[in-house]
C-alpha cells in the first residue's frame, strides 16, 4: 500500500497545480494506468487508498479550521488572502415535541384548506417524505405503498452515475453481498 499511496499522493499533487474544471488524470505514469485499465481490482486499491488520502486531508483541514476558529474567537476577525474569517458557534433548530408541534398546525388551521398552506409553508416546496413513512402510513390504510409512491413521486436521475459501496461486515449487509467471495461478481 506504501508505493500505491506515494503513487496517489504524486497524482493529487500534480491535479492540484491544474487550474481547469476538467482535470487531467493522465499528468503521471500511475495516472495514465488508472486511465487505461480494465482491472477492478487495481482500480479498487486505487479507490481505497484515494480514500485514505482523502480523510487524511480532510482531517488536517478540519483541524486547522479549529485553530483557526479558536484564533479568531480570541482575536477577532481576520482576513487572510481573498477571505475573510470570522467566528460563529453554529447551532441547529430542534423541536421539543414534534406531535404536540403537529397537534398545534392542526388546531390552528382554519379548515383543511388552511391546514395544507401551513404544511407547504412549514415543509417547503422541497419535501420529500421518508418512504419507510410513507409505506408504513399506506399500508396501515390497507393501501398499496408502490401505488401511493407512483402516484406522489417520481425520482429524478442524476447524470453522473454514482458508486455505492456495501460493507459486508455490517450486521444489515444483505445476504447476497455476504455471500460474495473476493472478485466475484452478482449474477
Amino acid at each position: 500500500m506504501s508505493n500505491n499511496l506515494d503513487e496517489i499522493l504524486s497524482l493529487t499533487k500534480e491535479i492540484s497545480f491544474q487550474d481547469s474544471e476538467d482535470i487531467d488524470i493522465t499528468v503521471t505514469e500511475y495516472g495514465e494506468k488508472l486511465s487505461e485499465t480494465d482491472d477492478i481490482e487495481f482500480l479498487w486499491v486505487a479507490r481505497n487508498t484515494s480514500t485514505t488520502v482523502k480523510n487524511a486531508s480532510s482531517n488536517i483541514k478540519n483541524f486547522n479550521d479549529q485553530n483557526i476558529a479558536n484564533n479568531i474567537n480570541q482575536n477577532g476577525p481576520v482576513r487572510l488572502g481573498d477571505e475573510v474569517f470570522v467566528f460563529n458557534k453554529s447551532y441547529s433548530w430542534k423541536v421539543h415535541d414534534l406531535k404536540k408541534f403537529i397537534q398545534w398546525v392542526v388546531e390552528k388551521s382554519k379548515d383543511n384548506d388552511d391546514l395544507v398552506d401551513s404544511l407547504l409553508a412549514i415543509m417547503g416546496q422541497t419535501f420529500v417524505p421518508k418512504l419507510k413513512g410513507l409505506d408504513a402510513f399506506s399500508n396501515s390504510r390497507d393501501i398499496n405503498p408502490e401505488m401511493i409512491r407512483d402516484t406522489f413521486l417520481y425520482k429524478e436521475w442524476r447524470e453522473k452515475s454514482e458508486l455505492k459501496a456495501i460493507n459486508t461486515n455490517n450486521t444489515s449487509a444483505p445476504k447476497w453481498a455476504k455471500e460474495l467471495g473476493h472478485k466475484e461478481r452478482k449474477k
